[in-house]
């Protein structure tokens, strides 16, 4: 009878220890959080000239016109250099082409690149390639104790019952052995890799 009683205290002190441990692993957690920026899909647009309205139109006061060297004109026996407005410039660039290209922004948002054409004094297009990046964090919530149960029984003819908790990496475990005539308690240490 006392042997029984033995066995009944080992038993119930092995549940406990596992539903002590079941019961810590719902309460205590520890957090990863882990930030990566992911580059999304590339966006491109071109507006062109029909949709390129300008909302103000201003005509300065005082223009800046090119101006060139005129023809030497000689007066009672001087060279008189005079400087007039230079229409071929003028017209020169009116009908160019000018394109530009720059990067507005590239930072952790993301990279926008615009792009515009300019000619006869009006925009003629616009174009932009804008890759967003997107900041994601992951929380990763891990039990802090773990608890397990393990049966055994090996070729001496004993047999083993226990449990024990796992705090994070390290185990603590506690096991009963028995070969039915002889007893005996087992404390263990283990480690997860």
């Amino acid at each position: 009878m006392k042997i029984i009683k033995k066995y009944w205290i080992i038993a119930l002190a092995i549940i406990f220890c596992f539903l002590l441990g079941f019961i810590l692993k719902g309460i205590t957690t520890t957090k990863k959080i882990k930030t990566v920026y992911v580059k999304g899909d590339e966006i491109h647009d071109t507006i062109f000239k029909e949709k390129l309205v300008p909302y103000s139109i201003k005509q300065p006061q005082n223009p800046e016109l090119p101006i060139k060297h005129d023809t030497l004109i000689l007066q009672g026996g001087e060279k008189i250099v005079t400087m007039k407005v230079d229409t071929l410039a003028i017209i020169s660039k009116y009908i160019q082409e000018n394109s530009y290209r720059n990067v507005l922004f590239d930072n952790n948002n993301g990279k926008l690149v615009v792009g515009a054409t300019v000619q006869y004094n009006e925009l003629r297009k616009l174009n932009y390639d804008f890759t967003p990046i997107q900041k994601q964090t992951t929380i990763t919530k891990e039990p802090l104790f773990i608890p397990h149960i393990d049966f055994s029984y090996n070729s001496f003819g004993y047999f083993g019952a226990g449990g024990g908790i796992f705090i994070k990496d390290l185990g603590i475990n506690g096991k009963y052995i028995t070969d039915f005539k002889k007893s005996g308690f087992e404390i263990g240490l283990g480690y997860k890799f």
